[in-house]
């Protein structure tokens, strides 16, 4: 019986295969909430490509879900790349994260529908409850030691900040939307130098921790 739980816990390809199952439907859902605008026949060129342009917020939707959940998708891969064995915690923290992944496209229609106050913190909300998942998940991996032997506290320090970049730049924006809901979708550009920086540091500690390598 033990040998068995042995395997069950080293066992992880159904899960990773559950997951990237799961974000490629939601971020395949995501561009569904793009229609084509119908114009009737006779209608002028000009006329069509500003009913075009009109969908401009619907486009912004798909682009930051899009975003959003790929990085999500490279930092659960990231989890998972470090993770030598798992127990129940991990299974159903995982279903979490995806849980919030598979919500996405109806966040996206809200933001969509409403491109407002109501609509930009709805799904800036669920955006950093779905981050917040997955950080909470190698939080959980690090404490119960299920992460592979090695890593400095350091490695896992700056993981742990790029887990929690996004969520907190998306809690932040959702303050600035009650004064300017323009303002707080373009705070989330913050994520581009914030995610690039993290990286830096990430590799430098990478690199340093194979530099002290026997």
């Amino acid at each position: 019986m033990a040998l068995s739980f042995q395997r069950e816990a080293a066992e992880t390809d159904r899960l990773l295969a559950l997951s990237d199952g799961v974000i490629a439907i939601a971020i395949t859902l995501l561009v569904l909430e793009i229609t084509v605008p119908e114009a009737p026949l006779g209608t002028e060129t000009a006329r069509i490509q500003a009913v075009v342009f009109d969908q401009w917020v619907p486009f912004v939707g798909y682009v930051v879900g899009f975003l959003v959940v790929g990085n999500y998708w490279i930092l659960h891969r990231r989890v998972f790349v470090h993770i030598e064995e798992h127990d129940q915690g991990v299974l159903w923290l995982n279903l979490l994260f995806l849980l919030f992944v598979a919500f996405v496209p109806y966040g996206a229609s809200v933001f969509s529908t409403y491109p407002d106050q109501l609509g930009v913190s709805f799904i800036a909300a669920l955006l950093a409850l779905t981050g917040l998942s997955l950080a909470v998940l190698w939080l959980y991996a690090s404490r119960k030691r299920l992460l592979e032997a090695g890593l400095t506290s350091r490695l896992v320090g700056i993981q742990a900040a790029r887990f929690l970049a996004s969520p907190i730049v998306f809690l932040l924006s959702i303050v600035v939307a009650a004064v300017d809901p323009s303002w707080a979708m373009l705070s989330w550009l913050l994520l581009v130098p914030i995610t690039a920086t993290l990286n830096s540091r990430l590799v430098e500690s990478i690199e340093t921790a194979d530099g002290a390598s026997p």
